[in-house]
């Protein structure tokens, strides 16, 4: 409206000066006292062109300026500003680098938390159920101090999500179980299949065709996770196992979220972080029966086990409760991640974000590694990068007839 009227304005202004300045002749450059005492000599037929002139002009503004209007406009709080005609997410490149870098570290301290916890509590699964209880006790503040908004997911979408959150349950309890029974290093490299998996049971549940090209550049991947697998100097069939588990389970999970997320109304304030929360919510009240019945009776050996290495009560409540509090946020900064790129480059820094794991963890814990593993390692990670490349390059087909 005001961009309008400032038009109208601006065209009567223009319509006067213009029917003045034919009055008075270009002398009235010379001497501006001439321009008002002529102006009533305007003829009736020039000034009804001049109005239609002007008329037509505003007419076109207005419909470029509703066509503006009626672009979709998508604002998220990751700094990214998405409008309808489908140009690149305009995103704050230092924001970008502090949601990457903070992606990244907290990844590396709960790695480097999970297992220093583990080799003196040999309590995987119970570890891995409080873990997600962390979150949940670090969400409740946020919810009652009104920092976020209170998530309220409809009746079929509470149905969808006790499903997904089971199989995020059962994933996270895999993977911790697996970081106890071999190198964090080793663990990072197996999970590098996950991409894989998710691919695999996406096509036998959808029935969506891949290209050939996709599935050749899952050929790198599978050959060096199984190069690193032999070369392991501390491989075993229970860490190789549990770490395959998580994969199935998550690709399972990513499958079934894009399945239940399609179409319907999912409820109120249910964006992605919010469904995260309620996932994780869900996925603990799911675990914790599980985890007391499983690991239950070890916890008097597992506490004799800490004080044996020489933990104090405080030092493992805070280990715990660091590792739990990583694991939520760093998984939060992918969202943010996600959120502010294209797929192809989260999964590209994904991949990235693996090498820092296995490099820092074989650091720390001083993990040996033959040359034949660190070969196996670099072609698993690199695969997955050109899995991810190629996936971008090369979509989905249509799904199989039935």
């Amino acid at each position: 409206v005001i961009r309008r009227l400032c038009l109208a304005l601006a065209m009567a202004a223009s319509l006067d000066g213009a029917m003045a300045f034919h009055a008075a002749g270009p002398r009235c450059l010379l001497n501006p006292a001439m321009a008002g005492s002529r102006t009533r000599a305007v003829s009736p037929a020039l000034r009804a062109g001049l109005q239609m002139k002007a008329q037509s002009h505003m007419v076109h503004s207005s419909l470029a300026f509703q066509q503006r209007k009626q672009q979709p406009l998508t604002v998220i709080n990751t700094g990214t500003l998405i409008t309808g005609d489908n140009e690149r997410p305009k995103v704050n490149t230092l924001l970008l680098g502090f949601y990457f870098a903070m992606w990244y570290v907290l990844n590396v301290g709960y790695n480097i938390f999970v297992k220093k916890t583990l080799n003196v509590m040999p309590l995987p699964v119970l570890f891995g159920v409080v873990q997600l209880g962390v979150g949940v006790l670090w969400l409740l503040p946020q919810f009652l101090l009104g920092i976020r908004n209170v998530p309220q997911p409809s009746p079929n979408n509470i149905r969808a999500l006790w499903k997904i959150g089971a199989f995020h349950g059962a994933g996270q309890l895999a993977t911790v179980a697996a970081m106890g029974l071999g190198s964090v290093s080793f663990v990072n490299v197996v999970k590098a299949l996950e991409p894989i998996f998710t691919a695999a049971i996406g096509v036998a549940v959808t029935g969506v065709v891949l290209p050939w090209q996709v599935w050749l550049s899952m050929l790198p991947v599978c050959a060096g996770v199984g190069l690193a697998s032999f070369s392991e100097l501390s491989f075993s069939w229970a860490c190789f196992s549990c770490a395959m588990l998580s994969n199935i389970v998550y690709a399972s999970r990513g499958v079934l979220s894009k399945i239940s997320m399609e179409g319907g109304d999912k409820g109120r304030f249910m964006d992605s972080a919010n469904t995260y929360a309620v996932v994780t919510t869900l996925a603990f009240i799911v675990t914790l029966p599980f985890g007391l019945l499983w690991e239950g009776a070890k916890i008097p050996a597992a506490m004799a086990s800490v004080a044996a290495a020489g933990w104090s009560p405080f030092k493992l409540f805070y280990m715990v409760l660091a590792s739990g509090v990583f694991y939520y946020t760093y998984n939060e900064m992918a969202f943010l991640v996600l959120g502010s790129v294209a797929p192809v480059s989260q999964s590209i820094g994904n991949t990235v974000k693996r090498v820092i794991v296995i490099v820092v963890a074989s650091l720390v814990f001083r993990t040996p590694m033959t040359p034949l593993g660190i070969v196996g390692s670099s072609v698993a990670i690199g695969g997955v990068m050109l899995y991810s490349m190629v996936k971008g390059m090369f979509p989905d087909g249509p799904k199989k007839s039935e």
